[in-house]
């Protein structure tokens, strides 16, 4: 048995390092992705929501119940919104989606003030913030002057009068779940049959690009519907996940998100060479798609220049439907469910049309 040389060890170092300074792509995942992802993070988790409407409707006759509203408004936080003649006005704007709630002061006996809140509780962080804004206003205000106040939380209009974390995780891990595990079992889908040669068989007997594609949606859709299933029934039963609308409609929405990644999937390998390479192109859209679709903290909590690039995500509009379906139980009839639903099949679409051009090209 010959002795352990270092020489040797060290001269298998230096080659290998040199192998990956000339493979760009590898060395870009092992450098650039943990500075992208650790910038992502500080970008995205943490910051307070901003740009949040909320209406005011000032019945008080103290003069102080101005500066209220000033201070209310002063921030990047708050919207104020004092264009409600009434609180059922104002109300059904929530309902609609419009606002994330309504401020109600009133005059109270022996110069006190009642403010009184009646708030979409469907986001947990912006509830949150809302409230430290009403009860830093009310202080600056009030309290300063030696009012009195009381502040109380009417019945919210959305979701638990104290909500749970997971109420609000809940849709966006189900989102997560049905798109990311979608995309990595269609991500590979080409490589080993390219490598085998049963792809080069498949195009001589004749099939097209878009048949061999619509032949792996087909036969990957049957495990989508299990999937979907599996998630949504341990969400409800296992853990009584608050779904206050349609579980069908939100079966479907899954369903039509765990295809739209299908075809993304699709796409990504009809470009990769290797399974390997395809796994280099999934990991940097996994960690953006997690911090910045709203699934860990508010896409409203995003700086206005990174939001439009959330936006170009269907995981985005999916978790803010999954969201309305499950806590607020809106219905099809709402714009934010009609535009998951499109936007998904809009995504779905160009990207089976992008994975039935790049094969062509590989033909």
């Amino acid at each position: 048995m010959t002795s352990f040389d270092i020489s040797r060890a060290y001269a298998i170092g230096a080659r290998k390092f040199a192998s990956l300074r000339r493979d760009k792509r590898m060395f870009g995942f092992i450098i650039i992705m943990p500075a992208l992802q650790i910038l992502l993070f500080g970008i995205a988790i943490g910051q307070s929501p901003s740009g949040l409407d909320v209406a005011i409707i000032n019945n008080g006759t103290n003069e102080m119940s101005e500066n209220f509203s000033s201070s209310m408004g002063s921030g990047d936080e708050i919207n104020i919104h004092e264009t409600y003649s009434t609180l059922n006005d104002a109300i059904m704007a929530v309902e609609d989606g419009e606002l994330w709630g309504v401020i109600v002061i009133e005059d109270g006996p022996m110069d006190t003030i009642d403010i009184e809140m009646h708030l979409d509780n469907s986001n947990q962080q912006i509830t949150n913030t809302i409230i430290i804004n009403v009860r830093d206003a009310a202080n600056a205000a009030f309290e300063s002057q030696g009012i009195s106040l009381s502040i109380t939380r009417a019945e919210p209009i959305y979701g638990a009068q104290d909500p749970q974390f997971i109420d609000f995780l809940a849709p966006g891990i189900i989102t997560m779940v049905c798109a990311m595990f979608s995309l990595i079992l269609t991500s590979m889908a080409f490589v080993g049959e390219r490598y085998d040669g049963t792809l080069d068989r498949v195009f001589a007997a004749g099939t097209k690009p878009s048949e061999v594609l619509v032949g792996h949606l087909i036969a990957f859709s049957t495990i989508l519907v299990g999937q979907v299933f599996v998630v949504i029934f341990i969400s409800r039963y296992g853990f009584n996940i608050m779904i206050e609308g349609s579980i069908l409609l939100l079966f479907l929405l899954a369903l039509l998100l765990g295809w739209a990644a299908m075809c993304f999937g699709l796409l990504v390998s009809s470009k990769a060479k290797s399974e390997f390479q395809a796994m280099q192109v999934n990991m940097p859209i996994i960690f953006p798609v997690l911090l910045l679709s709203g699934i860990l903290w508010p896409t409203e909590a995003l700086p206005e220049w990174i939001q439009p690039f959330s936006w170009a995500m269907p995981t985005t509009w999916t978790a803010e439907a999954f969201r309305s379906i499950m806590i607020r139980g809106w219905g099809l009839e709402n714009e934010i469910i009609q535009g998951a639903f499109l936007f998904n099949g809009l995504f779905a679409l160009i990207a089976l049309i992008l994975a039935t051009r790049s094969l062509k090209t590989q033909e």
